[in-house]
């Protein structure tokens, strides 16, 4: 079975080809053209092992661990993860815009009644080994 693999300063990850593709299909048809490129060249790949360098495809890997697919090298602790033993925490203002707390903004309440405000900021993901070590963070949202 071929394994796709993906590398940063903090980790290496590896995954079986059908479940990446799955993932790069769906967002190719949601017209990501990233994904697009991605899957043309993952799929005219002959190697057994395909290594990705793009920097978007840490979003494809955080869909992934989220799914359980796939297996982590820490480059710190030097040992290695299935995904379902990492743990998963937010970064900036939450996971989704959605996911923001808005007891620390002032209260539920306040916000219904008072001037409309937009709230700013950035969030984003990321994923720890069981030593703590940061494998992977990255924000997917600004508002």
């Amino acid at each position: 079975m071929k394994i796709v693999m993906f590398e940063n300063r903090n980790a290496i990850f590896d995954f079986d080809l059908p479940g990446v593709i799955d993932r790069l299909k769906y967002y190719s048809d949601q017209n990501v053209h990233e994904a697009t490129e991605l899957l043309d060249t993952i799929s005219s790949c002959l190697s057994p092992t395909i290594k990705v360098t793009s920097d978007y495809f840490g979003y494809i890997v955080l869909d992934l661990i989220k799914a359980d697919k796939g297996h982590v090298y820490c480059k710190v602790c030097k040992e290695t993860y299935d995904s379902n033993q990492l743990s998963s925490r937010p970064l900036g203002l939450g996971k989704t815009p959605f996911s923001i707390n808005l007891k620390e903004k002032g209260g539920i309440i306040k916000r219904l009644f008072s001037k409309k405000q937009l709230i700013m900021g950035r969030g984003g993901e990321a994923y720890d080994c069981s030593e703590h070590h940061v494998l992977i963070s990255m924000i997917t949202w600004i508002s």
